[in-house]
């Protein structure tokens, strides 16, 4: 259970991070306002050539290669539960790096949904 926690903890922290470099490349690429076909091929190539995209897109990647090994070792009941630390890491984050302000009530539920992984971290697995 052990392996699984860290891979998992490793694995959030890289997607809590992609995330916010996904949205401070978003907020350098600006808002999609335009849906017309082509429109939307510039934006989206605006975007996907933005280093912050890139790195952020990296970054949920890796992610996905150690949830991938995580459900190799424990069941999906375990495991995708468990990424629900990605909440309060990109919360956190978010109020340092994109200084936006998460009101009390939001820092709630996020307290209840890490209470909820440490129960089931605590439940542990067969391994």
């Amino acid at each position: 259970m052990l392996r699984v926690i860290i891979a998992l903890f490793i694995a959030t922290a890289a997607a809590a991070i992609g995330q916010i470099l996904l949205k401070r490349g978003m907020m350098e690429v600006g808002s999609l306002e335009n849906y017309e076909p082509m429109a939307l091929i510039t934006y989206f190539w605006h975007a996907l050539r933005n280093p912050y995209v890139i790195g952020g897109t990296i970054l949920n990647a890796a992610f996905y290669f150690l949830f991938l090994a995580a459900l190799s070792w424990t069941e999906v009941t375990i495991a995708l539960p468990l990424t629900a630390m990605e909440y309060g890491f990109a919360a956190v984050l978010a109020v340092i790096i994109l200084k936006e302000r998460v009101p009390p009530v939001r820092w709630g539920g996020i307290a209840l949904v890490i209470l909820g992984v440490i129960l089931i971290a605590r439940g542990g697995g067969d391994d």
